[in-house]
Protein backbone atom coordinates (compact mmCIF):
# COMPACT_ATOMS: atom_id res chain seq x y z
CA UNK A 1 0.00 0.00 0.00
CA UNK A 2 1.74 3.60 -1.03
CA UNK A 3 1.98 5.60 1.84
CA UNK A 4 -1.08 8.29 0.61
CA UNK A 5 -3.43 5.93 0.92
CA UNK A 6 -1.97 4.57 4.47
CA UNK A 7 -2.19 7.83 5.70
CA UNK A 8 -6.08 8.19 4.56
CA UNK A 9 -6.17 5.20 6.46
CA UNK A 10 -4.59 6.04 9.48
CA UNK A 11 -6.46 9.69 9.98
CA UNK A 12 -10.29 7.62 9.54
CA UNK A 13 -8.69 4.99 12.24
CA UNK A 14 -7.16 7.56 14.55
CA UNK A 15 -7.58 10.37 16.77
CA UNK A 16 -6.48 14.03 15.41
CA UNK A 17 -3.47 14.02 18.35
CA UNK A 18 -2.19 10.41 17.92
CA UNK A 19 -2.34 11.25 14.01
CA UNK A 20 -0.29 14.29 15.03
CA UNK A 21 1.58 12.09 17.06
CA UNK A 22 2.02 9.91 14.32
CA UNK A 23 3.37 12.35 11.39
CA UNK A 24 5.58 13.94 14.67
CA UNK A 25 7.17 10.10 14.97
CA UNK A 26 7.52 9.69 10.98
CA UNK A 27 9.41 12.41 11.15
CA UNK A 28 11.54 11.71 14.13
CA UNK A 29 12.31 8.13 13.36
CA UNK A 30 13.52 9.14 9.75
CA UNK A 31 15.53 11.88 11.14
CA UNK A 32 17.11 9.99 13.65
CA UNK A 33 17.88 6.61 10.89
CA UNK A 34 19.82 8.81 8.84
CA UNK A 35 21.59 10.29 11.43
CA UNK A 36 22.72 6.77 12.75
CA UNK A 37 22.99 4.63 9.49
CA UNK A 38 19.66 3.05 9.69
CA UNK A 39 17.45 2.55 6.44
CA UNK A 40 15.38 5.76 6.46
CA UNK A 41 11.89 4.72 4.40
CA UNK A 42 11.81 2.03 6.71
CA UNK A 43 12.33 4.12 9.77
CA UNK A 44 9.52 6.43 8.43
CA UNK A 45 7.34 3.48 7.64
CA UNK A 46 7.52 2.23 11.14
CA UNK A 47 6.74 5.28 12.78
CA UNK A 48 3.84 6.03 10.55
CA UNK A 49 2.35 2.85 11.39
CA UNK A 50 3.69 2.44 15.19
CA UNK A 51 0.19 3.63 16.54
CA UNK A 52 -2.08 2.20 13.87
CA UNK A 53 -3.90 0.16 16.91
CA UNK A 54 -3.76 2.73 19.36
CA UNK A 55 -7.59 4.10 19.56
CA UNK A 56 -9.26 0.41 19.01
CA UNK A 57 -11.11 -0.95 21.98
CA UNK A 58 -8.93 -3.29 23.80
CA UNK A 59 -11.52 -6.09 22.82
CA UNK A 60 -10.58 -5.51 19.04
CA UNK A 61 -6.92 -5.62 19.72
CA UNK A 62 -6.65 -8.58 21.48
CA UNK A 63 -8.98 -10.05 18.00
CA UNK A 64 -6.25 -8.29 15.88
CA UNK A 65 -3.56 -10.38 17.80
CA UNK A 66 -5.45 -13.50 18.16
CA UNK A 67 -2.19 -15.35 16.24
CA UNK A 68 0.52 -13.46 17.91
CA UNK A 69 1.82 -14.81 21.88
CA UNK A 70 0.59 -12.27 23.97
CA UNK A 71 1.15 -12.76 27.51
CA UNK A 72 -1.79 -12.02 30.12
CA UNK A 73 -0.24 -8.84 31.53
CA UNK A 74 -0.85 -7.23 28.05
CA UNK A 75 -3.77 -8.70 27.02
CA UNK A 76 -5.35 -6.24 30.01
CA UNK A 77 -3.20 -2.94 29.01
CA UNK A 78 -3.99 -0.71 26.07
CA UNK A 79 -1.10 0.93 26.20
CA UNK A 80 0.63 -2.41 25.88
CA UNK A 81 -1.23 -4.57 23.74
CA UNK A 82 -1.71 -1.72 21.07
CA UNK A 83 1.67 -2.43 19.74
CA UNK A 84 1.26 -6.35 19.32
CA UNK A 85 -2.07 -5.02 17.93
CA UNK A 86 -0.52 -2.59 15.36
CA UNK A 87 2.19 -5.14 14.33
CA UNK A 88 -0.66 -7.25 13.12
CA UNK A 89 -2.62 -4.19 11.41
CA UNK A 90 0.63 -3.34 9.73
CA UNK A 91 0.41 -6.37 8.39
CA UNK A 92 -3.01 -7.66 7.25
CA UNK A 93 -4.47 -4.10 6.89
CA UNK A 94 -1.49 -2.02 6.00
CA UNK A 95 0.37 -4.57 3.82
CA UNK A 96 3.27 -4.54 5.24
CA UNK A 97 5.53 -7.22 4.58
CA UNK A 98 9.44 -6.07 6.08
CA UNK A 99 9.63 -7.95 9.48
CA UNK A 100 12.41 -5.18 10.68
CA UNK A 101 9.50 -3.05 10.66
CA UNK A 102 6.85 -5.36 11.79
CA UNK A 103 9.20 -5.74 14.98
CA UNK A 104 10.03 -1.98 15.01
CA UNK A 105 6.30 -1.51 15.55
CA UNK A 106 5.72 -4.49 17.96
CA UNK A 107 8.25 -3.48 20.54
CA UNK A 108 8.02 0.13 20.51
CA UNK A 109 6.13 0.45 24.03
CA UNK A 110 8.01 -2.59 26.00
CA UNK A 111 11.05 -2.60 24.16
CA UNK A 112 13.34 -5.71 24.67
CA UNK A 113 17.08 -6.77 25.29
CA UNK A 114 19.66 -6.53 22.52
CA UNK A 115 16.98 -4.20 19.83
CA UNK A 116 18.19 -3.70 16.87
CA UNK A 117 19.12 0.18 16.01
CA UNK A 118 15.58 0.33 13.79
CA UNK A 119 13.71 -1.19 17.25
CA UNK A 120 15.38 1.74 18.99
CA UNK A 121 14.76 4.57 16.22
CA UNK A 122 11.10 3.76 16.64
CA UNK A 123 11.01 3.41 20.77
CA UNK A 124 12.92 6.50 21.25
CA UNK A 125 11.06 8.59 18.25
CA UNK A 126 7.89 7.60 20.28
CA UNK A 127 9.19 9.23 22.86
CA UNK A 128 10.72 12.29 21.87
CA UNK A 129 8.84 13.67 18.80
CA UNK A 130 7.77 17.36 18.99
CA UNK A 131 4.00 16.88 19.41
CA UNK A 132 4.87 14.85 22.69
CA UNK A 133 3.83 16.94 25.93
CA UNK A 134 6.26 17.63 27.59
CA UNK A 135 7.91 15.69 30.58
CA UNK A 136 10.40 15.77 33.03
CA UNK A 137 13.79 14.91 31.63
CA UNK A 138 12.46 14.94 27.60
CA UNK A 139 14.80 17.99 26.58
CA UNK A 140 17.63 15.87 27.88
CA UNK A 141 16.62 12.81 26.35
CA UNK A 142 16.36 14.27 23.25
CA UNK A 143 19.78 15.81 23.41
CA UNK A 144 20.94 12.08 23.71
CA UNK A 145 18.86 10.77 21.18
CA UNK A 146 21.03 12.70 18.60
CA UNK A 147 24.30 11.01 20.23
CA UNK A 148 24.03 7.60 21.22
CA UNK A 149 21.29 5.33 20.63
CA UNK A 150 22.24 2.77 23.64
CA UNK A 151 22.76 5.82 26.38
CA UNK A 152 19.34 6.85 25.00
CA UNK A 153 17.71 3.37 25.37
CA UNK A 154 18.97 3.31 29.03
CA UNK A 155 18.19 6.90 29.93
CA UNK A 156 13.84 6.26 28.18
CA UNK A 157 14.18 3.04 30.20
CA UNK A 158 15.07 4.49 33.48
CA UNK A 159 12.11 6.98 32.47
CA UNK A 160 9.71 5.10 31.82
CA UNK A 161 10.28 2.64 35.21
CA UNK A 162 9.55 5.33 36.88
CA UNK A 163 6.73 6.27 35.15
CA UNK A 164 5.27 3.31 35.88
CA UNK A 165 6.37 3.29 39.53
CA UNK A 166 4.45 6.79 39.89
CA UNK A 167 1.49 5.15 37.95
CA UNK A 168 1.81 1.77 41.02
CA UNK A 169 1.69 -0.69 37.94
CA UNK A 170 4.78 -3.11 37.89
CA UNK A 171 7.32 -2.84 34.72
CA UNK A 172 6.44 -5.13 32.52
CA UNK A 173 8.87 -7.86 31.96
CA UNK A 174 9.97 -6.97 28.33
CA UNK A 175 11.15 -3.73 29.96
CA UNK A 176 12.80 -5.08 32.75
CA UNK A 177 15.11 -6.85 30.38
CA UNK A 178 15.46 -4.37 28.04
CA UNK A 179 16.93 -1.94 31.24
CA UNK A 180 18.85 -5.17 32.52
CA UNK A 181 20.68 -5.25 28.93
CA UNK A 182 21.53 -1.36 28.46
CA UNK A 183 22.82 -1.14 32.00
CA UNK A 184 26.24 -3.11 31.64
CA UNK A 185 26.25 -1.74 27.87
CA UNK A 186 27.10 1.30 29.29
CA UNK A 187 29.80 0.50 31.98
CA UNK A 188 32.39 -0.30 28.87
Amino acid sequence: MKRDKMEYKLKKALDHQRFEHTLGVEATARAMARMFGEDEEKAALAGLLHDCAKCLPLSQMVKAAKHEDIDPVMKESKALMHAVAGRCLARDVYGVEDEAVLRAIRWHTTGHADMTGLEKIIYLADMIEPNRKPFPGLDMLRELCMKDLDEAMHAALLMSLEHVKEQGKTLHPDTLAALTYYEPQLEC
